[in-house]
């Protein structure tokens, strides 16, 4: 999880995604996350605050530095950006675990189906 201005929002969002026994690392700014992700590249997802998506190669950054992962971006309006895979709002923390689980149950499936690649997603995963 990446965010910068509000780290309440990012503390809840924490909160709710460890309670249901996810690990988590946490970033407040962009060139912390970076460094977390390349410390750390086998992340199944990254949550990322819009707040942060001024630049939007940003998401490429993440995307290069971790091949395959899933990009969330928690946004306080409907905003999609350039290589995000889902957006959640930033005012419903369960949103966040609902859409992991989702996404987790796909991942599984997909490891299942193909062990050799378990490591890598497929770029833009249908939850529906």
């Amino acid at each position: 999880m990446i965010e910068e201005e509000q780290p309440e929002g990012l503390s809840t969002r924490k909160l709710v995604v460890e309670t249901a026994k996810h690990n988590v690392i946490t970033a407040y700014n962009k060139e912390d996350g970076l460094s977390l992700l390349r410390r750390f590249p086998k992340v199944d997802a990254v949550l990322i605050h819009d707040r942060l998506l001024d630049d939007e190669n940003f998401i490429g950054e993440v995307k290069q530095t971790a091949p395959g992962v899933t990009v969330i971006v928690a946004s306080p309006r409907d905003e999609f950006h350039e290589g995000t895979d889902f957006v959640v709002s930033s005012y419903d923390p369960q949103a966040v675990l609902s859409l992991l689980e989702r996404v987790f149950v796909k991942m599984a499936e997909s490891r299942a189906a193909c062990p050799e690649n378990s490591h890598a997603l497929p770029p833009r995963w249908n939850t529906a």
